[in-house]
């Protein structure tokens, strides 16, 4: 029989699942857990995900040294409570869990001390940051935690004290809700792509630098235009650079049923549009620019005069620093955009470089996405 992924909001949950559907011998072979909605952290619900199978023989055989089995005798319980489960897998060596040990303490170390160096910053910058109460000042080290710059993490602290009386202050509750409040309008969403057309196809383009994740997240959109909402979908690349790219979108086309075409010129690009007359929407994966590359930028601009798409997408990684992002967007502006993408969000070291890049970008977010994974790991732009 084939694995099986089960979704739960506790650990407990999703662990009742496995074992209404599998018994109670059944093999865990990974779980993951996430939060999911929210803005930077804040308002998030936790969501927790396991795949498994009935028995070891449904395993393939380059897991089952991590599959985990649950104890046929484990108690689930509702209130959330962590269930047991047996390691298949070689217990691990003393040296192993030395050094396991040692980088669990080296990194509650370094977390002290960027706490208190946060704190020093504070202090010796604003002694409004420093002199504010506990649930607040621990807000504010998250945000900036979160690569919120200060400045920004400043204008928001400040605003939930301006709304919350001196004893709602010290209520960490109140706190994150009037954070949510103040946060919510400086990340605009502009919420899924609307096939608005009624006649001709809806065409879209992804543009973006090198290696942030265009074509995958391509294929996620198509493939949800395709398999859930029924849509007749065609793909156009114009990356015939980057080596395998072609390939790479082709398997995608295939998998789903859906026609690629490639163009390397603006003309060729207007004939492809329009052999796709009947489809419902026209994705565009266009190559790779460095930002700093005017005459690519001028190629692409050269592109879309050709094609007149719809709507134009910024693909932005949110594994890269607030400076590459800032002259990305001044880059890719002369091109034009209607909206923006982040992508990588596993990857980042916070969610706070969304914040400013919007604000400069004066874009809406479309979509974020939060790893490889073909067609999941892609959310909607929601507040």
């Amino acid at each position: 029989m084939k694995a099986k992924t089960f979704h739960g909001a506790t650990m407990a949950d999703a662990l009742t699942e496995v074992k209404r559907h599998f018994g109670p011998g059944a093999i865990i072979l990974n779980t993951r857990t996430e939060s999911r909605g929210g803005i930077l952290g804040v308002g998030g619900k936790p969501h927790v995900e396991i795949t498994a199978v009935r028995d070891m023989n449904d395993v393939p055989p380059a897991m089952r040294r991590g599959a985990m089995r649950i104890k046929p005798r484990a108690k689930l319980r509702a209130d959330g409570a962590a269930v047991a489960v047996k390691q298949q897998s070689p217990p691990i060596s003393s040296s192993r869990a030395n050094d396991s040990d040692r980088l669990l303490t080296e990194m509650a170390s370094l977390r002290k001390m960027v706490g208190n160096l946060v704190r020093q910053n504070a202090a010796t910058g604003s002694d409004a940051i420093s002199s504010l109460p506990a649930p607040l000042y621990e807000t504010y080290k998250k945000l900036v935690s979160c690569a919120v710059a200060e400045e920004v993490a400043t204008q928001l602290v400040e605003r939930v004290r301006e709304t919350l009386t001196a004893d709602q202050l010290l209520d960490p509750k109140a706190v994150r809700a009037a954070l949510r409040k103040a946060i919510t309008p400086m990340v605009p969403t502009a919420g899924p792509i609307r096939i608005e057309k009624r006649v001709g196809p809806y065409v879209v383009a992804l543009i973006g630098p090198t290696g942030v994740g265009k074509t995958t997240t391509l294929a996620k959109l198509a493939a949800n235009f395709c398999l859930r909402e029924k849509r007749r979908v065609g793909m156009i690349t114009l990356d015939t650079y980057r080596i395998g790219a072609i390939e790479q979108l082709k398997t995608y086309a295939q998998i789903i049923h859906v026609p690629l075409e490639v163009a390397a010129t603006p003309e060729e690009l207007a004939e492809a549009v329009d052999r796709m007359s009947d489809r419902d929407v026209i994705l565009i994966d266009t190559a790779g620019r460095s930002q700093r590359d005017q005459g690519k930028l001028e190629q692409l601009r050269a592109f879309f005069a050709a094609a007149t798409p719809d709507e134009v997408h910024l693909v932005l990684s949110g594994a890269a620093g607030t400076k590459v992002l800032d002259e990305t967007i001044d880059q890719f502006s002369r091109v034009g955009f209607d909206r923006v993408i982040f992508t990588k969000l596993d990857e980042a070291l916070g969610f706070g470089v969304i914040l400013s890049s919007l604000q400069k970008a004066g874009a809406d977010l479309s979509y974020v996405t939060t790893g490889q994974d073909v067609p999941r790991d892609i959310s909607v732009g929601e507040s």
